[in-house]
């Protein structure tokens, strides 16, 4: 459905242009009605003469109620931006204006209304003022309706530019993720609990499973209806009011969002957006990291901390990149807008789109990471795909970018498309960005050689030091490190990495000083000296155990036991034996057989449990899932 909202000044009419329109009064408050003044978002429709019905969303103009403006304006295709002829462009009007284009809103027209109380000199004026006022923006060049709605004069051609409208402007798609942002919540006798709001990006139908969030609560829908009509199902842009059942009312509020399972369980908790910010020339302020802020995404307002990134500093008129961590979860797409507000006094500072979600405030040496958000702003499906490469270098083959606002018809295009240029390889089950293969095999190259020059008796590398020394993620090295295994540019030794061809040098003093440790742990038997103990402050004698451990002489377990390896073989096969006749294994049996005491026990069984050759079941074990792999 088409859906089409006002904006503007306090009593410019534009609830009046939309009760003479349709014959619906959008005020629907008790306290609206007496006071002459819309308070809340307020909703009707407008069916044309050829059987199309556009959904129409009324915003208040008064400056105190401008999250509910901006609650109504994220729900809207176009906009009519209304300026009375008697009053001219005020407040409001240029704050609305700077919304709407926040907000991502590409269409629309305005409206002069009030035309009976103004001579039309004054009214030329005013239109000419108005065209300056909108210069630069969406609205440059549109078209400017003088209306009255007290003598209908205009509403012919108003109508006309509806249909225009509708008929020019793409309709918001169903991408298969639908999204309701919550704006009313109530019970009715019979019904039980009832949200209303407008759908954004999928369908609900009668029966379908539903999720609320933050409350991560699941339920039904009982009952639909639209512009108060029972309906089977609902469509994106459709007002929508949803009966629910098996969630109680107290976890279904203003701001909340109800969703499906699928997406609720793929949304992360705790987050902090990466986001993509304008701040507005009139802002009042510049932003800085530290400074608290409101968000208005959708219906839903939360208060938050930002930090900047590289620029240190937005000033006004500015644009640029922050990370926002908001102080209670928030529901938002990649590809979501939204709208900053200073908390107190409240005014608008500028506003802008979700980019990502990470985990916490990112440090100042890991900022460069996040140079692959420059390919997300005027985001496509194929800038999704190519920047979601280079922050992860690989991603899974199925992964269906559920929190993004494209479909996964969309993602699979971009993605052959990507690959059809050559700009997308394939490795198993994973794609990859061609470009950054090469720079990151580089680094991993690099960083073996650094260790391997200062530890040449390394028989190996585990990954996680590679990660220390890059500063990257285990997770993200992994496919790297397949992917040159499979190029027989790294090889793989049991839980360690080697280059091909590499020769172990160990150093006359190594040999000894391991020789030496050699001694120490066979003499130690089962219950051997610690690594302290073993190597003191003698840095030959570290690198020694650390040569010992790389070729698997010696086995580290837990923080700080060593043995060596013949004796935790023996150990092992000990413990098989004491179970083979599917018998139980306490600590105190273990400890009675080796001769040892708790301090040593106690993690040989936590290490068997590790690899399976144990299961921890209550105060014994049992034969665990490898018990019989030698």
């Amino acid at each position: 459905m088409f859906v089409i909202g006002t904006a503007g000044h306090i009593d410019h009419g534009k609830s009046a242009i939309i009760n003479r329109l349709t014959g619906i009064d959008p005020d629907r408050l008790p306290e609206e009605k007496e006071r002459g003044m819309t308070i809340d978002i307020g909703f009707a429709h407008y069916d044309t003469p050829d059987g199309r019905r556009i959904g129409i969303i009324d915003v208040p103009g008064h400056e105190r109620f401008v999250r509910n403006m901006i609650a109504g304006a994220g729900g809207i295709d176009a906009v009519v931006l209304v300026v009375a002829a008697d009053d001219g462009w005020m407040p409001q009007s240029q704050e609305h204006l700077q919304i709407t284009k926040l907000l991502g809103i590409k269409y629309g027209f305005i409206a002069l209304t009030k035309i009976d109380l103004a001579e039309k000199s004054w009214i030329d004026l005013v239109e000419d003022d108005i065209r300056e006022k909108v210069s630069g923006s969406f609205l440059e060049g549109a078209p400017i309706v003088r209306v009255s709605s007290i003598t209908g004069e205009g509403f012919e051609q108003l109508q006309k530019e509806i249909l225009n409208l509708a008929d020019s402007v793409i309709e918001r798609e169903d991408i298969g993720k639908p999204r309701l942002y919550i704006d009313r919540s109530f019970v009715l006798s019979g019904m039980g609990g009832v949200v209303a709001g407008t759908l954004r990006g999928g369908q609900f139908t009668v029966g379908d499973e539903i999720a609320v969030y933050p409350a991560r609560k699941s339920g039904k829908v009982r009952t639909i209806q639209s512009h108060g009509h029972q309906i089977e199902k609902a469509e994106p842009g459709q007002r929508t009011s949803i009966s629910l059942t098996g969630i109680d009312k107290e976890y279904v509020r203003r701001g909340d969002v109800i969703t499906t399972p699928k997406i609720m369980d793929a949304y992360p908790d705790n987050q902090v957006f990466a986001l993509s910010v304008s701040v507005i020339p009139e802002a009042r302020i510049s932003l800085d990291s530290g400074r608290r802020l409101l968000m208005i995404l959708g219906t839903t307002e939360v208060e938050g901390e930002i930090r900047i990134g590289q620029s240190q500093i937005i000033h006004p008129g500015q644009e640029g990149f922050l990370f926002f961590r908001p102080e209670k979860p928030v529901m938002a797409f990649v590809g979501d807008r939204f709208i900053f507000r200073v908390p107190t006094p409240q005014y608008t500072i500028g506003g802008g789109e979700i980019l990502d979600f990470i985990s916490r405030f990112p440090r100042k040496k890991e900022l460069p990471q996040f140079e692959y958000l420059e390919a997300r702003k005027n985001l496509t499906s194929i800038g999704l795909v190519q920047s979601e490469l280079k922050k992860s270098i690989f991603i899974d083959k199925e992964t269906d970018f559920i929190c993004t606002n494209y479909s996964q018809a969309e993602i699979n295009a971009a993605v052959k498309k990507l690959s059809d240029g050559g700009e997308v390889g394939e490795h198993g089950n994973k794609h990859y960005l061609t470009s950054e293969i090469a720079p990151n095999v580089d680094q991993v190259l690099f960083a073996f050689d650094e260790i391997f020059e200062v530890h040449p008796h390394y028989d190996g590398i585990g990954i996680e030091m590679i990660a220390a020394k890059t500063g990257r993620n285990v997770h993200s090295l992994e496919p790297i490190f397949d992917l040159m295994c499979g190029k027989k540019q790294l090889i793989k030794k049991k839980n360690k990495y080697d280059l091909p061809g590499r020769a172990v040098t160990v150093t006359g003093d190594i040999k000894r000083a391991a020789q030496m440790i050699e001694i120490d742990l066979h003499r130690g038997g089962y219950t051997p000296p610690t690594s302290k103990e073993l190597i003191g402050k003698d840095g030959v004698r570290k690198e020694a155990l650390e040569f010992l451990l790389t070729t698997g002489k010696a086995i580290k377990i837990g923080p700080t036991l060593v043995f060596h390896t013949e004796r935790w073989n023996e150990i092992i096969e000990i413990i098989k034996e004491m179970l083979s006749g599917g018998e139980t294994l306490s600590v105190s049996a273990l400890r009675e057989k080796l001769g040892s005491s708790r301090k040593f026990v106690v993690p040989i069984l936590e290490e068997t449990d590790r690899l399976g050759v144990t299961e921890r079941q209550g105060d014994v074990r049992i034969k665990g899932e490898n018990f019989e792999e030698k």
